[in-house]
C-alpha cells in the first residue's frame, strides 16, 4: 500500500481493529477525492476475506483476487455514469443482494462510493440495513464529507479519516505506481495534482508533465540570460491552466534552489556561464520569489498578474 504511506494513522487504526477481532460490519472512510478511500476499502476487504493466519497475508487466493479487483464477494456500488447522486434504487439493490450468501468468501464486502451524495430517503433505507445487517455482510461507505451523512448513520459506523499526501509523498508513491515516468515528470505531475495521487496518475497520461518540465527549463534560461518578454512569453501559455502553472513553477523553484546547493557538491554540475551569472544568494532569492508565486497561484490570484510580479522581482534582483 505504497500510495497510502502518508495515512499511517488510518492504516494503523484498521490494523488494530482487525487484530483485536473488532473488524466492524460498517466502516465509513472520509477524505477528499484521491486520498485513497478505495485503496483502504480494498485493504479492509482483504482483512475480512484473507485465508492466511496473519491478515492480510497478501498471498492467498482471496487477497490476490481483491488486489486484482476480481473477487466475487467484493462489490462496488456507485452512482451511475452521468449521475451525481447515489440513489435509493441503488440502496434497494444493495439490500436485496446483501441477503444472498457469499460466493466463496467468509463474507461479502460492499464498497459504497460517494456515499455522501445519498439523499435522506436513501440514507434511511441504508440505515435499516446496517442497523440489523446480515451476519456475512460488511459495508464500507466512501465519503468525502461526513457532515453530509445523517447522525443516525454516523452513530452506527466506525469512522476513519484520510488526508491527501504532500507533493513529496505523492512523488514517492508515483515512483512505484509509474516507474516508466521520469523523475521530472513525476515531480511535475505531483505538483500539478497538489499531491493527489489519482489525479497525478491522470496527468502522467497526458503531455502536461513533459510540457511543465520543458517550460521550467526555458523559463530559468529566460530569467537568467534572457529578457522579461521571453520569460512572460513562456508563462503566457498557462493563462488558463493554473494547475500546469503550479507544476512549472515547482520545477523552476527546485532548479533555482539546485543552483545554490550544487555549488557545495549537493547537486548536479553547474555550467560555468551560470556560475558566472548568479550567486548563491541570488539563486535562493529567486527560488523564494517563485515559491511566493506558487502560494499566490493556489490562492487564485490572477495568473497574468502573479507571473508579471514574479518575473519583475527576479529580473530586478538579478539586474536583468
Amino acid at each position: 500500500m505504497t500510495d497510502l504511506l502518508h495515512n499511517q494513522r488510518a492504516l494503523s487504526t484498521l490494523r488494530n481493529l482487525s487484530q483485536g477481532g473488532r473488524l466492524p460490519h460498517a466502516l465509513l472512510l472520509e477524505g477528499p477525492e484521491g486520498s485513497g478511500k478505495k485503496t483502504l476499502g480494498r485493504l479492509f476487504a482483504q482483512y475480512a476475506l484473507c485465508q492466511g493466519e496473519e491478515k492480510p497475508c497478501g498471498i492467498c487466493g482471496a487477497c490476490c483476487k481483491v488486489e486484482k479487483g476480481v473477487h466475487p464477494d467484493v462489490i462496488l456500488y456507485q452512482p451511475a455514469q452521468g449521475r451525481k447522486e447515489f440513489t435509493i434504487d441503488l440502496v434497494r439493490q444493495l439490500r436485496q443482494d446483501a441477503y444472498i450468501a457469499p460466493n466463496e468468501g467468509f463474507c461479502k464486502v460492499y464498497l459504497l462510493d460517494k456515499a455522501h451524495t445519498m439523499n435522506t430517503a436513501a440514507q434511511n433505507a441504508l440505515l435499516k440495513l446496517i442497523e440489523e445487517p446480515p451476519a456475512d455482510a460488511r459495508f464500507v461507505l466512501l465519503c468525502e464529507n461526513r457532515s453530509m451523512m445523517l447522525p443516525t448513520i454516523l452513530s452506527r459506523v466506525t469512522s476513519i479519516s484520510l488526508e491527501l499526501p504532500t507533493v513529496e509523498e505523492c512523488v514517492q508513491a508515483l515512483e512505484k505506481l509509474a516507474p516508466q515516468a521520469s523523475e521530472t515528470q513525476r515531480q511535475a505531475a505531483a505538483a500539478g495534482a497538489g499531491g493527489n495521487v489519482g489525479r497525478a496518475l491522470g496527468l502522467l497520461d497526458s503531455a502536461k508533465p513533459s510540457k511543465a518540465a520543458s517550460d521550467a527549463r526555458q523559463l530559468q534560461e529566460a530569467l537568467l540570460f534572457g529578457s522579461r518578454y521571453q520569460a512572460l512569453k513562456v508563462l503566457a501559455g498557462y493563462d488558463r491552466d493554473r494547475e500546469g502553472l503550479i507544476s512549472c513553477l515547482v520545477l523552476l523553484k527546485e532548479g533555482l534552489a539546485g543552483l545554490a546547493s550544487g555549488r557545495f557538491g549537493a547537486g548536479s554540475p553547474i555550467e560555468e556561464r551560470i556560475l558566472n551569472r548568479v550567486t548563491v544568494g541570488q539563486a535562493l532569492y529567486a527560488a523564494d520569489a517563485v515559491d511566493k508565486a506558487i502560494v499566490r497561484a493556489g490562492q487564485n490570484v490572477g495568473v497574468s498578474l502573479l507571473c508579471a510580479c514574479m518575473t519583475e522581482e527576479i529580473k530586478g534582483f538579478l539586474g536583468g
